[in-house]
């Protein structure tokens, strides 16, 4: 009995072990090519899930209905003989098979797992952002560096509301959100609270504040007024201290927002906006697009790059334009996390997480984060906190 549980327990820690990696690596290297190990570990991952766990069937209509909403618009593409990119479509299925974990998900808790690898990508971030702004002429090496690699990091320099930045970011932040309302939600709460939280947190918003896109620089400041509200919303000074300070932050964030998003003097702004009338018109001379999409790999032309692309940062649009209607299958995966967290509501951590995953739908919307190897571990993050809270349910009623 002893034996078997010291091997159950070293079992537990080597998968941990191994999931740890797997999300460090994307999370650092999302494209894959600085580690050139995201391959390998998933592999790793999938290949000790299938020797020592049994997988539980009841997530694989989840995967199926994934796949096939992928899979019959292209097949249908296909037979409609619709130009498309291979690769593309190839890089579809691919960035989508850590989707297969959630057969072991339940063995796993993904969100204390999470909280090692991002803290060590925004200390990384924040010590290489202070190297090159200690050091200038570092900035052009290390750029020419990781454009030759895809742009795991991008580093630019941008202009907001008329103010210059020298920007820096890993193109997997905006799946850091859990850890940033996890760590707010520490804070408020005093659990688990010492003086390691309040370095960790210091990182991730630094990394946050510098990284050069308006929802990843807001997301900290939203965190901390969800989190703020829901933690403090049953204290006794609540409404005579603590509220007025979250109206405050409150408002001068709506205002920020607002200025942000109607700069469109904007680069990227620019860009974003030009690509709606392509849209538009796209679905006035194909409207079944809207039934069956043009699928994946498929191009239009957007005026927004003024040339012809097969993506651009609406995401949601782009699962009309490419699946259809079958695009309400893909959100619906996504979105059914949601549900569970926002019937358990009343527990303010699972609140605070209902709110976290919310708001990285929403910012997914304008960046082409979800059908992605980020968006899959922010995917398998929401079911594995799912499955702790239903796994809770089951004990209560069991007791």
């Amino acid at each position: 009995m002893i034996i078997h549980s010291i091997t159950d327990n070293i079992k537990k820690q080597i998968g941990n072990l191994f999931f740890w990696l797997l999300i460090f690596v994307i999370l650092f290297d999302p494209t894959g090519t600085i580690l050139h190990k995201k391959d390998l570990m998933f592999v790793l991952v999938v290949a000790f899930n299938i020797l020592f766990y049994k997988p539980d069937w009841s997530k694989l209509p989840w995967i199926l209905l994934l796949f096939c909403a992928i899979t019959i618009p292209y097949l249908i593409s296909c037979m409609r003989m619709t130009l498309v990119d291979e690769t593309e479509v190839l890089a579809v299925y691919k960035a989508i098979s850590p989707v297969l974990l959630l057969l072991w998900i339940r063995n796993y808790d993904l969100i204390k797992l999470s909280k090692g690898p991002v803290v060590i990508c925004c200390i990384l971030m924040t010590m290489l952002f202070f190297l090159i702004l200690y050091y200038p002429q570092l900035e052009a090496p290390i750029y020419y560096w990781q454009a030759a690699a895809g742009f795991p990091i991008i580093i630019n320099h941008r202009t907001f509301l008329g103010i210059s930045m020298f920007v820096m970011y890993l193109k997997s932040y905006v799946a850091f959100v859990f850890i940033i309302a996890y760590y707010f939600y520490v804070v408020f709460s005093g659990v688990h609270r010492n003086i390691l939280t309040f370095i960790y947190l210091f990182f991730i918003c630094f990394a946050f504040s510098v990284s050069g896109t308006r929802s990843t620089m807001l997301l900290p400041t939203f965190m901390l007024i969800i989190v703020g509200y829901i933690t403090s919303a049953n204290k006794k000074y609540a409404k005579y201290i603590l509220y007025p300070i979250i109206f405050i932050i409150g408002l001068a964030f709506i205002i920020l927002l607002i200025a942000l998003i109607s700069d469109t003097g904007e680069a990227s702004n620019a860009v974003k906006y030009g690509h709606i009338p392509s849209y538009i018109q796209l679905f006035e001379e194909h409207p079944e697009y809207i039934l069956i999409g043009q699928g994946p790999g498929a191009f239009m032309y957007s005026e927004g790059f003024n040339k012809v692309v097969f993506k651009t940062e609406w995401t949601y649009l782009e699962l009309v334009r490419n699946y259809g209607l079958f695009s309400l299958i893909i959100i619906g995966v996504f979105a059914k996390p949601l549900i569970t967290m926002w019937k358990h509501r009343r527990d303010a951590f699972c609140k605070c997480m209902f709110f976290a995953y919310l708001s990285y739908l929403l910012i997914a919307g304008t960046n082409p984060l979800l059908l992605s190897s980020t968006g899959m571990i922010v995917l398998l993050m929401a079911y594995s906190y799912e499955e702790s809270i239903t796994s809770q349910d089951v004990n209560k009623q069991q007791k």
